[in-house]
């Protein structure tokens, strides 16, 4: 009877909660040769803003749009049909890129170093932001 009223009372704490909405900053690691690659990017907002990131192939830079939570989220700036798997890819326009670029929704997402090419790079969460 105990154990009932001690998971009653967890599931009514719980259930109170809400999500937490933090960024988190990855420091990545990958080789480019015999040439070790390290980076810093960030997926995520905080309480009072969130943002999108993307990699501009370009300035070979990361950039991030960001907008305050109270307001809409940013309208894509285009779309785009991948053959490959029919799906439709948004493009968003980001401050510091010449052109429309899609997002990288997370760190899991990221499947190859942009700086190297590699499949095998390290990702570790360096900083999470609130």
């Amino acid at each position: 009877m105990s154990h009932r009223l001690l998971l009653f009372a967890v599931v009514g704490l719980l259930a109170g909660t809400t999500p937490a909405l933090a960024g988190n900053i990855y420091k990545v690691t990958s080789q480019d040769g015999d040439k070790t690659v390290a980076y810093e990017v960030r997926f995520g907002g905080g309480k009072l803003m969130d943002q999108y990131t993307a990699f501009d192939s370009e300035t070979k830079k990361f950039v991030y749009l960001q907008w305050n939570r109270s307001d809409e989220k940013p309208a894509p700036a285009m779309k785009v049909w991948d053959h490959r798997t029919g799906e439709t890819i948004l493009l968003y326009q980001f401050p510091d890129a010449k052109n429309p670029l899609p997002v990288i929704p997370s760190m899991e997402a990221m499947k190859v170093c942009p700086l190297t090419g590699h499949k095998n790079f390290k990702a570790k969460l360096h900083i999470i932001v609130d």
